[in-house]
């Protein structure tokens, strides 16, 4: 008897912590060391099928949890590093250094929008920009 209360007690905390996730909510989703912006669609047997925000249907896939977190909330002025909304950076796109505008300050890192409107928009460190 109690084996089985220790497995249905075992089942409910997988279940509630695979629940902490749901459909349509926001997220950040991590992607060869980058974290992007992006939403789950879909969410069946511990995994996630989600979709990068201002990218196209063809990049959704699907992750495991370890890959997803909460999409963090823009921090206090008080707390912002040395770039601000609207500043002109570079960042470097695979090897090549691409201008881009800062859109978005997080805690430590910076959302930035690419001007090449190919490369969309990514979450980036302080140590990956530079200011134009």
């Amino acid at each position: 008897m109690r084996t089985l209360q220790l497995t249905l007690l075992l089942l409910i905390i997988t279940a509630i912590s695979v629940s902490a996730q749901r459909v349509g909510e926001k997220i950040e989703i991590e992607s060869s060391g980058t974290w992007y912006a992006g939403s789950i669609k879909k969410i069946e047997g511990g995994k996630y099928f989600v979709s990068y925000a201002d990218y196209g249907e063809g990049w959704d896939e699907w992750v495991e949890k370890d890959r997803i977190k909460l999409l963090e909330q823009p921090a206090s002025p008080a707390a912002t590093g040395k770039y601000q909304i609207g500043d002109r950076v570079e960042v470097e796109y695979g090897m090549v250094p691409e201008p881009a505008t800062v859109i978005e300050v997080g805690e430590n890192k910076y959302h930035i929008k690419y001007d090449n409107t190919l490369f969309k928009s990514k979450w980036v460190s302080e140590g990956q920009i530079k200011k134009l």
